[in-house]
């Protein structure tokens, strides 16, 4: 359990809303396109009402910074269900790279694992009171495209499950393309947290409003996101 999830949620019931048109995707769906079992198409780009909200004052800031740019979704709300199904498969990724083969049903019999994984994928748990961030509605996973739509080198691919994943992984490294990458990176932290956000320290890629991590990041009592269940 991370240290955010002993955080109060009081769950100001905001509605899960579709994401407009202003923002872009990814399109297909990343985990839709790995099986995910999602029950409907209809609810996989949604999120909080009070995060699409910053969300699109995230993206016209960017604009206003580099008018060639803009903010690109890699995914927003996740079932629990898929949360599940997406831990599994990183754990499974997780233990080929061990070399080990073991069985989905031996998974809690290799803690160190389960906690590598963690490191990057919140554990599915279907406890209320410590719900995975993206399950919430209120964290997203997102990039940074350029105007043809094409998404801009950041140094590591999103979901990527080791230590360059970390937003300030290039800060002190002195070659070229690592300064581009740092100095992109440090772009999206601008534009993400000047619209509320706060960022997940594992991943550059990883941001959220209103959840556990929100609330612990801003030394918040309560968090205002819970759980939202496929309906």
């Amino acid at each position: 359990m991370k240290p955010w999830n002993q955080i109060t949620i009081v769950d100001n019931n905001e509605k899960l809303i579709s994401i407009p048109n202003e923002i872009d995707f990814i399109e297909p769906h990343p985990y839709l396109a790995l099986g995910a079992p999602y029950k409907t198409k209809r609810r996989i780009w949604s999120l909080r009402e009070g995060v699409v909200s910053r969300l699109l004052s995230a993206n016209n800031y960017l604009k206003t910074i580099q008018n060639n740019y803009s903010l690109i979704l890699y995914d927003s709300w996740r079932p629990i269900e898929v949360q599940s199904y997406m831990f599994y498969l990183a754990f499974e990724k997780e233990c080929k790279k061990r070399r080990l083969k073991i069985q989905s049903n031996e998974m809690h019999s290799y803690p160190e694992i389960i906690k590598e994984v963690e490191k990057f994928w919140a554990y599915p748990s279907f406890d209320d009171k410590s719900p995975p961030p993206h399950s919430t509605g209120g964290a997203i996973d997102l990039a940074i495209a350029d105007d043809s739509g094409k998404l801009i080198d950041m140094g590591c691919e999103i979901d990527s499950m080791d230590i360059s994943a970390y937003p300030e992984f290039y800060k002190d490294c002195k070659s070229k393309e690592s300064k581009i990458w740092d100095e992109r990176r440090n772009l999206l932290k601008r534009v993400m947290l000047k619209s509320e956000f706060v960022q997940h320290p594992n991943e550059w890629w990883h941001f959220s409003y209103g959840d556990q991590l929100w609330a612990w990041t801003n030394h918040n009592k309560k968090a205002i996101y819970g759980k939202v269940v496929e309906d």
